[in-house]
């Protein structure tokens, strides 16, 4: 099987000749930028140097997709009103200035097409479909209506309006809750078939059960039900330390991605196990970040025989790797997948 065949096998639940990884962002881009002597700054305006970061990382890691999105949850707020600025082009750019709450209800929706820099990765996408030949999987992302809110106004500002003016959060969510509904009409017709959401406000360490399903989830839910009338799957990728796994689960998308220290993770599996895909994070603040490689392939063994045998899983970071991320560690999670992953 090709990446992409066994990348969409297990997202679909079928069998597949092992267990496929997926690269999330640009992970570890130290590796990326060196080789191509491109800096990560210049990629938010070129959809070609987005698209030759992006294909760097598959040639040198070797996982079964690429991703056309950026990690840096900034995007999607500053088309919608946020600043940022860059304080090193080798890096993502930081907040400056969040939208005060009292204008929030001026926000209006945005065609990604007509904003600067989140049609780079749409644009970019196209650019790795045409040089893959089908042969990889290119995955699109986007974040959820509630993160795009709180890196609009703010995290704080969103959470304490979600008290004193929930009114507006509503008439912030279902202005951005547009923007991403045609953010997935874009994908579609950029040719893209699944598309990665970072949903990680779900979780008990930031807001309550009912908070969610008020503020994000069934926004969320509404989102990907177009984007299924599209024909697009959806990833809901969730690092938060305590996740609603089984809200979001409910939410009916092909895979779910959470950071296993995160959860219990036999019960985790078992839960989920049959329901949809499920993507196993490693972690990657520590162990793939800081250990050596032999400790990696131990983790990824120990995974691997939790899960069994059956169809449906894929092996991950817990989140986006960290920029210098040692490259034997890399490598030596996919050769553990590939030495023990046969399903």
């Amino acid at each position: 099987m090709n990446s992409k065949e066994r990348f969409l096998a297990a997202l679909r639940l079928q069998g597949a000749d092992r267990v496929p990884l997926l690269y999330q962002h640009l992970g570890a881009s130290s590796h990326l930028q060196k080789a191509l002597g491109l800096q990560v700054m210049t990629g938010f305006d070129d959809p070609e140097v987005f698209a030759r970061l992006s294909l760097e990382a598959h040639r040198q890691f070797g996982f079964d997709n690429v991703m056309a999105g950026w990690g840096d949850l900034m995007t999607e707020a500053h088309a919608h009103g946020a600043t940022w600025k860059f304080t090193d082009p080798r890096f993502y750019p930081r907040p400056v200035a969040y939208v005060p709450m009292s204008k929030a209800t001026e926000i209006q929706p945005v065609d990604p097409n007509k904003d600067r820099h989140w049609s780079v990765p749409l644009k970019a996408a196209k650019i790795m479909l045409e040089r893959l030949h089908g042969e990889v999987e290119v995955v699109g992302a986007c974040v959820s209506p509630s993160l795009i809110a709180c890196e609009t106004v703010g995290m704080e500002t969103l959470m304490m309006a979600y008290f004193q003016q929930e009114d507006a959060v509503h008439s912030t969510l279902r202005a951005i809750v547009e923007s991403c509904r045609a953010y997935g009409e874009r994908a579609s017709e950029t040719g893209l078939g699944t598309v990665f959401v970072d949903d990680s406000g779900a979780g008990m360490e930031l807001v309550s059960l009912d908070m969610y399903q008020k503020f994000d989830g069934g926004y969320l839910s509404t989102v990907m039900s177009h984007w299924k009338r599209l024909g697009i799957s959806t990833i809901i990728h969730n690092d938060s330390a305590q996740p609603f796994y089984e809200a979001q689960a409910g939410l009916g998308p092909a895979a779910l991605h959470v950071h296993l220290k995160a959860v219990d993770v036999p019960k985790f599996f078992s839960d989920l196990k049959r329901r949809l895909c499920v993507i196993a994070g490693i972690d990657h603040t520590d162990l793939l970040f800081k250990k050596p490689p032999n400790d990696v392939e131990a983790e990824v063994t120990r995974v691997l025989g939790l899960w069994g045998r059956d169809p449906g899983l894929i092996l991950a970071p817990g989140c986006e790797l960290p920029y210098k991320t040692p490259l034997e560690n890399i490598t030596r999670m996919r050769e553990a997948v590939v030495k023990h992953g046969s399903i």
